[in-house]
């Protein structure tokens, strides 16, 4: 009997131990009348499955309630933590672009984790390294889902309004930006979804671990993409086989793939109840349709031989440069309705597609290096005298 109730006690798991959810994997939308004025309210939760820990509980992306005279505007909950993402736009899209201006933020307040600064003035300093790290965690898998002939300046913002110090929130951060994003009238192209992965002792992969397991795993990885592929992975890991990281970025997928569809289903609901705003859709700049073949007529054969010369670092750069004026000069009579920006742009194209068929072809890079090989690196230590750790 002494030994029957010493036994639980023995065998009882230790606090960073992974016990699988035993909740599948799916989602709901719900939409009731609770908004301000008995305006729509839309709750999207999503359970991640026995991929992830318990403990997790589900994801609870919001929008109706707050921030309605933005784009678009979400509140994300896990647990005792909750994000706050706005999507802003200007109305004027800017004339000479060449480029999708989006711009993202990330910040996380003293007081979602119940602090206040210590400095002088009490307010949140500049943002800390971390922070601007996140910031390019969320740009790098939405950014290139944005139509790339969208020409209005584009604030993405996201807040930490409460942290309840158990998990990262950058996973948790790219889905609110991006969710945000996706039901605005910015066009993107697809919903987009994260997550971290780890291991436990036994080799099962966590989804989204506490920070007692994350410590104790040989794997740390950030995965972000949608329902169809893989656009982003961060991270390392402890010596792990090949074989054991493909299936770490395929668990991290299938629960990006059930976050994508829920988000894809708020969006229809925000649609079915506001209508889909495709008024600024409609300035998205098309180029015309014959003028990528213009360019590459003109300067196919030019491009291919400045970069079979194998030019140094300067010569090849001016040699680049001085196509862009050239051919907004030598097209202007032919597009006289096309601003030299979107001329440039498809010289840039140009630029990219024959500089990779040259590599692929030769198997050189533009400068004569061959795909295996490295430029020389010189470095010269302590070449300061009186500044510790110096190097060049």
């Amino acid at each position: 009997a002494a030994a029957a109730d010493a036994a639980p006690a023995a065998a009882a798991a230790p606090a960073s131990a992974y016990v699988a959810s035993d909740v599948p994997a799916s989602f709901s939308v719900d939409t009731d009348a609770s908004g301000p004025e008995g305006s729509p309210v839309h709750t999207l939760t999503v359970h991640l499955g026995p991929c992830a820990d318990a403990s997790h509980g589900p994801l609870v992306i919001q929008t109706g309630r707050i921030g309605r005279q933005a784009a678009g505007a979400v509140t994300l909950t896990r647990g005792a933590t909750i994000l706050y993402s706005t999507a802003c736009r200007d109305g004027r899209p800017k004339e000479d672009a060449d480029f999708v201006p989006l711009s993202v933020d990330y910040q996380e307040r003293f007081s979602s984790a119940g602090t206040t600064s210590g400095a002088y003035n009490r307010r949140e300093g500049r943002p800390a390294e971390h922070e601007i790290l996140t910031c390019r965690l969320i740009d790098r898998p939405v950014r290139p889902l944005v139509d790339g002939g969208w020409r209005h300046d584009t604030q993405l913002l996201s807040w930490v309004l409460s942290y309840d110090k158990e998990r990262a929130n950058e996973p948790l951060a790219i889905v609110s930006s991006g969710a945000a994003l996706y039901i605005s009238d910015v066009p993107m192209a697809k919903p987009v979804g994260a997550v971290q992965v780890g291991m436990d002792g036994a080799g099962n992969f966590v989804v989204n671990p506490t920070k007692e397991m994350e410590a104790a795993s040989p794997l740390h990885l950030l995965v972000a993409g949608t329902a169809d592929g893989v656009l982003m992975i961060e991270g390392f890991a402890d010596f792990l086989p090949e074989e054991k990281m493909i299936a770490a970025v395929q668990c991290g997928h299938d629960a990006i793939k059930i976050i994508c569809q829920g988000v894809q289903a708020l969006r229809d609901a925000v649609q079915a109840s506001n209508g889909d705003h495709v008024g600024l859709r409609e300035s998205v700049v098309r180029p015309p349709a014959d003028l990528g073949g213009a360019v590459s007529e003109l300067y196919s054969d030019r491009i291919d031989a400045i970069y079979a010369a194998h030019l140094e670092k300067t010569a090849l750069s001016d040699a680049m440069w001085a196509l862009y004026p050239e051919a907004s000069e030598a097209l202007a009579s032919r597009f006289p309705d096309t601003k030299p920006a979107m001329i440039s742009s498809a010289v840039k194209h140009l630029l990219r597609s024959r500089m990779y068929a040259h590599a692929h072809a030769t198997a050189t890079r533009a400068d004569g290096r061959a795909t295996t090989q490295v430029r020389p690196i010189e470095a010269t230590p302590a070449f300061l005298p009186m500044t510790h750790g110096s190097a060049l």
